[in-house]
């Protein structure tokens, strides 16, 4: 039997050059799977875009890090912002009711906009496989019935929990940064294919470039791997490897 390859774009929403490269690198490639970022200014258009492609699969990319809250976060914004401080906060200190909250208030309003539950759930920068906010994250993601991102690896290092949450056997966080190729995938899905993994999810952030996405740290990035996600010979190598292109709705 294939085993499943989700290759997630993160990111839908970020603004129209993300939208948009990630439509084309699954509409000519091999993107079946994208999470939203439900608090950034181009979500309206990406939710339009979804509903013209409703064979992409849309989960939420819950965030903490970037834009403004739903919901009353005073201990995790400043002047009403999220940002990259979250780090600096000890893991004992994290305000678990307010993320809660605000989880709550980002899966109610992508319900809202895309008319349907998401496909899983992950989120901007990892911050749901933090330790002290993971729990949360099953427990919400069993509540509604929806598949999580789960970093193995990560999972090794804390102490054994018990959950019931649909994911996949792996998750790669290598298809990223400065040297984007098709070697790199490949050698990603030759690794899985030695564990055994019967279910793989690679993440990727596709995209085209526009005056918005400039102002982040990676943008031309995004480009290159736009170029390497829409290959003809990525595509055949994949299955040639034995693996089915798909997304968490296929667990």
């Amino acid at each position: 039997m294939a085993s499943l390859l989700i290759v997630n774009a993160d990111d839908f929403g970020l603004c129209q050059a993300v939208n948009y490269g990630i439509i084309e690198a699954h509409r000519n490639g091999i993107v079946h799977s994208t999470s939203a970022m439900m608090n950034m200014p181009a979500i309206g258009h990406a939710a339009k875009l979804s509903h013209e492609y409703p064979s992409l699969a849309v989960g939420m990319h819950f965030v903490l890090t970037a834009g403004m809250p739903f919901s009353s976060m005073p201990t995790l914004t400043r002047e009403g912002i999220l940002g990259k401080w979250l780090w600096e906060i000890d893991s004992n200190d994290l305000p678990l009711e307010e993320i809660e909250q605000e989880l709550h208030q980002q899966y109610d309003h992508f319900v809202k906009i895309f008319g349907r539950k998401p496909s899983h759930i992950d989120s901007h920068h990892h911050v749901h496989m933090l330790s002290g906010i993971f729990p949360i994250a099953v427990r919400f993601a069993e509540e509604k019935g929806v598949a999580l991102r789960v970093d193995r690896q990560l999972e090794k290092n804390w102490p054994p929990m018990s959950y019931c949450v649909r994911s996949t056997d792996y998750f790669s966080d290598e298809f990223y940064g400065d040297v984007i190729t098709e070697t790199l995938f490949l050698k990603i899905l030759d690794a899985s294919k030695n564990r055994g993994d019967q279910s793989i999810e690679i993440m990727s952030h596709p995209a085209f470039i526009d005056n918005a996405l400039l102002k982040s740290n990676y943008a031309y990035q995004r480009l290159t791997e736009l170029e390497v996600l829409t290959s003809v010979e990525l595509k055949q190598q994949i299955l040639t490897r034995g693996f089915k292109l798909g997304s968490y709705l296929d667990i």
